[in-house]
């Protein structure tokens, strides 16, 4: 147990640092909870591994980046490894905030604190 912002977190170890290259990400089992943690260029991110939608399994799904929406006739392609999209129906998800690319103020799946302890990564929850 650790105190985060006054409220009791429980501590979970979930693998050693090295385990996940960038771009890399792994589903992890803590209690009843699925989770799926992903490694980026600027750290570990962990989230809920269910799809909104209808239950997909986020963690089988690909982390690409994403086109944002632009002017007309213009193209952006940005967070690049930062999108995780569901392997179903293709839904998508910025992995640090959980926030939908296409609806991020009605659709998010929960996020989770995760720092790197030593030579491991721990969640918080």
């Amino acid at each position: 147990m650790n105190e985060m912002g006054g409220k009791l977190m429980e501590k979970h170890v979930l693998c050693d640092k090295e385990k996940l290259e960038i771009g890399d990400k792994e589903i992890f089992q803590v209690g009843r909870i699925s989770i799926v943690l992903i490694r980026t260029e600027d750290g570990f991110h962990a989230m809920r591994n269910v799809c909104p939608h209808q239950g997909g399994p986020l963690g089988k799904g690909a982390l690409q980046g994403a086109a944002l929406p632009s002017d007309v006739g213009e193209y952006c392609y940005d967070k690049k490894r930062d999108v995780l999209y569901c392997p179903w129906h293709h839904w998508d998800f910025d992995v640090k905030n959980g926030c939908s690319i296409r609806n991020p103020e009605s659709v998010k799946v929960k996020t989770y604190k995760v720092s790197v302890e030593e030579e491991s990564v721990v969640l918080y929850k």
